[in-house]
């Protein structure tokens, strides 16, 4: 959920008396820009997933805590006379009997403009940060990443289709243009040979079980049925997957027959290898969690890659105060984060964030890299559109 406060347009601080007790929305791309356009001071407050009678204690005190430290440190600085109104709205949300009742781990985003509140998939760290930004850079990568695709079972017995959003799976009903089984696909667009007559079985056919065989010519035919069963598949799902990501889970012959089939322009790389038939919808949930993490380094490494072929060299930069500069003047177009670096800013920012943040305030691209795909002296890599 995000309240928008009175904008400041007096330079004095103009603050909510609204509290915050709705739903609580994901902390998505959508709401980063939104967070990322705030002006300082920006008050950041991670907090941490929690059971009730967890070890950890008490997250209500804890969020206390993190709202004293930020009091503090407010008293030191020019808002040091409207401390206490600036923390008020977060005050509120200590409160609230929801942040002790347990749950998902979740961050407070205060400025002069905005006092909002998100859900953080993941295990975030507790953390509290003043500074000219709000602290985004450890949300960047789920932020950004897929939100909604469609998981494609394969199976020659029994395809299954899910619906995958902010983390949650559905099984729908397979369109009516799409056969269930490579022998429902007998009622449909066939080819030339008999579709009831055909294919060997045997551990050299993978999961090609129950499917009667005619002939020697049968069996040589069966890669044209498999390859016609999945296109008509792939037609028959096109209207109803609407243009967004397909992933693909199943043994691995028939993920690679139908990507042979498949003129679906939107199906992920990598698929999940193994069969759906036994799995539940919250293990499905999982395998398309891990395929989306693993899309978003791809992505990651072509842009670095992309970064390191540059002919040009002017358009590119690694020195982190350089960057920032760029950033700030808005001529990053993207910029590639070695995960789990902070350069500088003691108490409150590091560089990397304000590169970060100010990247996506101009309307460039953030792609998070793991420890090991970049060196850790150069943890930034910017390509400039100019």
């Amino acid at each position: 959920m995000v309240v928008p406060v009175h904008k400041d347009k007096s330079r004095h601080l103009k603050m909510t008396t609204s509290t915050l007790n709705a739903a609580v929305e994901i902390l998505d791309s959508q709401a980063m820009k939104r967070l990322a356009r705030c002006q300082g001071p920006c008050i950041t407050i991670v907090v941490p997933a929690h059971h009730p009678g967890a070890l950890e204690g008490s997250r209500q005190a804890l969020l206390h805590s993190l709202i004293r430290t930020a009091g503090e440190q407010l008293s030191r600085g020019k808002l040091a006379s409207q401390t206490d109104e600036f923390l008020a709205p977060i005050k509120e949300i200590a409160q609230e009997p929801s942040v002790e009742a347990g749950g998902s781990g979740f961050a407070i985003f205060r400025s002069s403009e905005y006092t909002a509140r998100y859900y953080l998939p993941n295990r975030p760290v507790e953390r509290m940060v003043i500074a000219d930004h709000f602290y985004l850079t450890p949300f960047v990568a789920d932020a950004f990443a897929l939100n909604e695709l469609f998981v494609l079972g394969i199976s020659l017995k029994h395809l299954r289709l899910f619906r995958y959003v902010n983390g949650k799976c559905e099984e729908l009903p397979l369109p009516a243009t799409v056969p269930l089984s490579l022998d429902a696909a007998g009622g449909f667009d066939q080819p030339d040979h008999r579709l009831e007559n055909r294919s060997a079985s045997g551990p050299s056919t993978g999961a090609m079980h129950g499917v009667h065989v005619g002939t020697l010519s049968d069996r040589e035919a069966f890669p044209e049925y498999l390859h016609h069963f999945f296109g008509i598949v792939d037609r028959g799902l096109k209207a109803s997957v609407g243009g967004k990501p397909l992933l693909l889970m199943g043994v691995h012959e028939e993920v690679a027959a139908y990507r042979r089939a498949a003129t679906y322009a939107h199906i992920l790389t990598p698929g999940c290898l193994g069969s759906t038939e036994l799995l539940t919808v919250v293990q499905i949930s999982a395998c398309a969690a891990n395929a989306i993490r693993s899309h978003s380094q791809l992505l990651a490494e072509r842009v670095l890659a992309e970064y390191l072929e540059m002919p040009d060299r002017n358009r590119t930069l690694a020195d982190i105060p350089a960057v920032v500069s760029a950033a700030t003047e808005g001529r990053v177009h993207r910029l590639c984060v070695r995960e789990g670096t902070e350069v500088g800013g003691g108490e409150g920012e590091g560089l990397v964030n304000a590169a970060v943040v100010e990247t996506i305030r101009a309307g460039g691209e953030v792609f998070v890299l793991s420890e090991d795909k970049m060196p850790a002296t150069q943890p930034l890599a910017a390509i400039l559109r100019y």
